[in-house]
């Protein structure tokens, strides 16, 4: 399955400009936790909602993003994207074209809400098991 078909389409963007304060409360407003940074139509980078936490309200997006972020194409995989999320300890990734401009964005939301469709989840099966931690002094798992 390609992330074109989990992805984000309507995706929420701000300018380098933009102050983190304004940036802050567009995401409260939409209840969203990522805002890719859009530079003449080209992604720059991205700021996350604990970016903000670093910075002033004052402070531009520019100056708070983190800059050139992880990327794909909207032709990977769901599990390369989702790798690339547990590698890299990153809850999104923006999916751009072949000349830098943003298509998309997948979140760890897109991918949790594949698991919530029943027949999505039919696709993608998995084994878990329970780690219980032996002691709190050594963090050593039974």
């Amino acid at each position: 399955m390609n992330t074109s078909t989990v992805m984000t389409r309507d995706v929420v963007v701000v300018s380098p400009i933009v102050t983190a304060g304004i940036a802050a409360r567009m995401m409260e407003r939409l209840r969203i936790r990522h805002l890719p940074v859009v530079e003449g139509g080209r992604l720059v980078g991205i700021l996350s909602d604990r970016d903000l936490l670093k910075h002033t309200p004052g402070t531009s997006c520019g100056a708070a993003m983190t800059a050139a972020p992880v990327t794909c194409s909207s032709n990977a995989s769901v599990s390369q994207v989702a790798q690339l999320m547990l590698e890299h300890r990153i809850d999104s990734i923006p999916i751009v074209g072949y000349s830098g401009v943003l298509t998309g964005l997948v979140t760890s939301t897109d991918l949790l809400a594949l698991l919530v469709d029943q027949e999505q989840a039919q696709v993608l099966p998995f084994d878990f098991r329970l780690r219980t931690a032996v002691n709190d002094s050594d963090a050593l798992f039974a």
